[in-house]
């Protein structure tokens, strides 16, 4: 009943609908992507077989993460091929068109130009318990007799389904000659047999149709109920994500800040040295002074020596020759020679390692093999020896080669040796 109000409402709207369209595309092909989600799945699920779908999932290869594809319902496969269709894959709505046109060899009066109307009696017709009986009305209405035509052989299949076979010798209805009282009474009572059989068949087609459409409303609620899950998990993977933005910029600001900090205090550390410097270099300054005036006054004393021994050798030369000579000098005395650079070690040290090393200078000229020098050889210096002054404390001399001096080098730290043999053997 419900379809047959649609069908005449849409009927009552037919003066108010647009012209009749285009004709469909050839094939069958439709913009599937303009349905919604729900719309394109629920279609795919009815129109498609099972299988029909999971072979298409399959050459699309087209799969759910963390989920095995044979594992996924037909209502989740439905859905993943909808999400396929709708973002634009060409190839996946040209396989569901192919499997339609496989299953039904076409649109339904794909030569017949739709309006509005046109549309909604035909949904109407689809959908409805009585689609076959509205479709013969239609056909047996139409004023042309070739197409009044065509609702023969679908009505004979219907007399076939429902009636089974005319007995065996009966003619024709038309050509049957009136039945007797009693043949009417059987042959009520066989039409109210076979109506009661296409009640029954009727009844269970109608029961296997809900079930079916039960089916269908379940997957379609526990996809819903997916959908719905989903949507809350995206949500609180959303909020979950911008909490964690918050905090990375909380952090980034912390960071920022504690970077500002240490610059701060990296600043000011740098500062303290670089006053740390100064005093130091002012102070390496005030030495630099001391020691230049202290070369200065060794300068001026060597000058002085030297003119005193100058002065002496001539008031030797002048004396009488009768003079008393000189104490001979040991065989074992040589001349020291103080160079520069020992002059240079002496600025530093306190008095008592400047006496202790001139006193070992004298035991050197005196004999260098003095048991408490305890003369070593420097490793990798040829003809260079060390005397120990103090503890940590030693005084480097060379002797030449076929001189009779000894050359006093150097008063340096003991810990300085390793330094002072590389510096000598690049000299």
């Amino acid at each position: 009943m419900t379809a047959r109000k649609a069908t005449s409402g849409s009927a009552s709207r037919r003066g108010r609908a647009g012209a009749p369209g285009a004709l469909p595309a050839a094939g069958g092909d439709a913009p599937l992507a303009e349905l919604s989600r729900d719309a394109l799945s629920v279609f795919l699920y009815v129109a498609l077989l099972p299988e029909e779908t999971r072979e298409i999932a399959k050459s699309l290869g087209l799969r759910v993460p963390g989920f095995r594809t044979e594992a996924l319902s037909d209502v989740e496969l439905c859905d993943m091929l909808a999400d396929e269709i709708r973002a634009g894959a060409d190839d996946a709505r040209g396989l569901v068109v192919e499997k339609l046109t496989a299953a039904f060899g076409g649109p339904p009066l794909a030569g017949t130009r739709l309006d509005v109307a046109g549309a909604d009696d035909l949904l109407a017709v689809g959908s409805s318990d009585h689609g076959l009986a509205l479709g013969l009305w239609r056909v047996l209405a139409d004023p042309s007799p070739a197409v009044r035509e065509r609702a023969t052989e679908p009505l004979a299949r219907l007399v076939q389904r429902y009636f089974g076979p005319a007995p065996e010798g009966e003619a024709p209805a038309p050509e049957r000659p009136q039945p007797s009282p009693d043949a009417a009474e059987g042959r009520v009572a066989e039409l109210e047999r076979k109506l009661e059989r296409a009640r029954v068949q009727a009844e269970e087609a109608r029961e296997k149709a809900e079930a079916q459409r039960d089916k269908i409303q379940a997957q379609l609620r526990e996809a819903r109920a997916r959908e719905a899950q989903a949507a809350d998990e995206a949500a609180r993977a959303r909020e979950t994500a911008q909490e964690a933005q918050r905090a990375r910029e909380r952090a980034e600001a912390a960071l920022a800040a504690a970077q500002a900090t240490d610059a701060a205090q990296d600043l000011q550390r740098a500062r303290a040295a670089a006053r740390d410097l100064e005093g130091k270099l002012g102070s390496l300054e005030s030495r630099l002074a001391r020691a230049a005036d202290r070369e200065a006054d060794l300068s001026r004393a060597l000058e002085e020596a030297r003119a005193r021994t100058a002065e002496a050798t001539a008031e030797a030369q002048a004396a009488p020759a009768e003079a008393e000579e000189p104490e001979e000098a040991p065989a074992t005395w040589l001349m020291p020679v103080f160079t520069r650079e020992f002059y240079d070690s002496l600025e530093g040290w306190d008095r008592r390692i400047q006496r202790a090393a001139f006193k070992q200078a004298n035991l050197l000229a005196q004999d260098v093999r003095h048991p408490s020098l305890r003369a070593l050889p420097l490793e990798g210096l040829p003809g260079y020896y060390r005397v120990r002054v103090a503890t940590d404390v030693r005084l480097l001399y060379r002797r030449p080669e076929r001189q009779n001096t000894v050359e006093i080098l150097s008063l340096i730290d003991r810990e300085d040796l390793d330094r002072y043999i590389k510096q000598a053997k690049t000299r």
